[in-house]
């Protein structure tokens, strides 16, 4: 006998939770942020790469973690913002450039290098193989990225910096190949390393007014240095680069290389009936969100506004576009491992570009990654920063013994199952067991299952013995968990 929801699934509040166009709605990761200026600044000098450069190709917003174990670097939690404007083309916002950053943990050390000393008393290490504290995003229709790190350390004759590559492509040919470097004000560089993950048995060596690197940069190294605002939870950086870049003509839409990701949680892969953001560049011609009149008797069109997504031979249904990402629901399949993805537009077809297809690929939807949640008893929504949504209460915390809902995708097939790109209103419980732990207990989960084309909604008790503050929060189904980067903020 099927176990009934004992907390009615609240599609309406969920759907406006997570950003609703009309019946559907859009999946929330790599969040927009504000648009770009098209003021020209001071250049921003191009300047050396440094010896810890690797090509990885991680594409990925939230680069603090080691992709092969997982393991999340310690550190001040810092967002970053960045803006490209090309001077070449009367400072517009430079769309579709390939932005790498790569950086130093809070102790100096960097990953995939062989045995080098970082100074303060770390000693020799070897990080040959990981990952960490690198990764890439393609600037959008406004010229940006964003990415979530941790405040840099610093190492043996280097102040705090992060690192900077932009390239633009024309196909696979290089036209620009441009780097750079962000700094701190020294007042915050002085208060971050006093965060015990910064502690070293000596104090650097360095500041920007000593820095080789940003006083040989001439007299707009200015132009280098990011804004620095306090957060709740840690610090949020941007910076605007100015830089003369060549731009390709070719219209045709180019997925990129490992661009195809879970929509909650940015994981590289698809899964059947889940909701996928795919990002390259010329994807479509203009930015537009799915409204309800371009349904197509109750379901979702295959078509939007001439893009055309194709995944193993099979029609998708797209929900957001824009030149640099698109947002579309899987179709339904049964096929698994490698599979294709093909974009079609009014300019052409792109090549087609493979990813591994799997039955379950859990993710939960976050912001400022923290799992959005609601507590159904007083409708208020608990998103670990307390700030407001237009229409309901919010609150920065959960309690133990509060009952929540949470949402995800790629949570797996449903029993019954609704009918791929319908645009419904119900309940379709799981027909895996779904399991979430909060800080590693494991809360108890009333109810789960599909409540809108894409959209799973959880139901759990927060547990006893939680402790007050951020927890991982974990949801696991079929033998596959969700990244280990959603947080839940429980009060005392």
């Amino acid at each position: 006998m099927t176990k009934r929801p004992q907390v009615t699934p609240n599609r309406r509040q969920a759907l406006t939770l997570l950003g609703a166009a009309g019946a559907c709605f859009i999946p929330a990761w790599n969040e927009k942020i504000e648009a770009a200026t098209t003021t020209c600044s001071l250049t921003t000098p191009d300047v050396t790469e440094g010896p810890y450069w690797v090509d990885e190709q991680l594409f990925r917003s939230d680069i603090r973690t080691d992709p092969t174990t997982g393991a999340v670097q310690a550190g001040v939690l810092l967002t970053l913002a960045i803006t490209v404007i090309n001077s070449n083309a009367s400072c517009a916002p430079l769309v579709g450039a390939y932005l790498d950053i790569w950086q130093c943990g809070a102790t100096g050390i960097y990953s995939d290098e062989a045995t080098y000393n970082p100074g303060g008393g770390t000693g020799n290490v070897t990080t040959t193989g990981q990952k960490f504290l690198r990764g890439y995003q393609i600037t959008d229709s406004n010229g940006q990225v964003s990415f979530t790190t941790i405040y840099p350390g610093w190492y043996t004759s280097r102040s705090i910096h992060i690192h900077v590559r932009i390239r633009t492509y024309n196909g696979t040919v290089a036209l620009t190949n441009y780097t750079t470097q962000i700094f701190f004000d020294d007042t915050i560089n002085n208060t971050v390393l006093t965060n015990a993950a910064y502690a070293r048995t000596s104090a650097r060596d360095t500041t920007n007014a000593t820095d080789n690197v940003y006083t040989t940069a001439g007299s707009n190294n200015t132009s280098m240095l990011a804004t620095v605002a306090q957060t709740s939870t840690g610090y949020a950086a941007t910076l605007t680069i100015d830089m003369a870049a060549l731009t390709a003509t070719s219209s045709a839409p180019v997925i990129t290389s490992g661009g195809i990701l879970n929509a909650a949680s940015g994981v590289a892969g698809i899964a059947p009936g889940a909701w996928i953001s795919i990002f390259g560049t010329n994807l479509s011609p203009s930015t537009y969100t799915l409204s309800s009149s371009d349904l197509v008797s109750g379901y979702l069109p295959t078509t939007l506004q001439g893009v055309t997504v194709m995944i193993d031979g099979k029609l998708a249904y797209p929900d957001y576009l824009s030149p640099t990402q698109l947002n579309v629901l899987m179709p339904a399949d049964s096929n698994t491992g490698t599979v294709s993805v093909v974009v079609v537009n009014a300019n052409g077809t792109s090549a087609a570009v493979s990813v591994t297809l799997q039955a379950i690929l859990p993710g939960l939807f976050v912001q400022n990654n923290y799992a959005l949640a609601v507590r159904p008893s007083d409708s208020t929504i608990i998103n670990g920063t307390g700030a407001a949504a237009s229409g309901y209460t919010t609150s920065a915390s959960a309690k133990v013994g509060d009952v929540l809902e949470i949402f995800g995708n790629g949570f797996g097939p449903t029993n019954p199952s609704p009918t791929a790109g319908l645009v419904f209103s119900g309940a379709y419980p799981t027909t895996n067991t779904v399991t979430v732990s909060i800080g590693g207990i494991a809360a108890t989960v009333l109810w789960s299952g599909l409540i809108a084309a894409g959209l799973y909604q959880i139901n759990i008790t927060v547990p006893t013995g939680v402790k007050v503050g951020s927890n991982v929060v974990i949801a696991t189904v079929g033998g596959y968990s969700s990244p280990s980067t959603a947080l839940m903020n429980i009060g005392a």
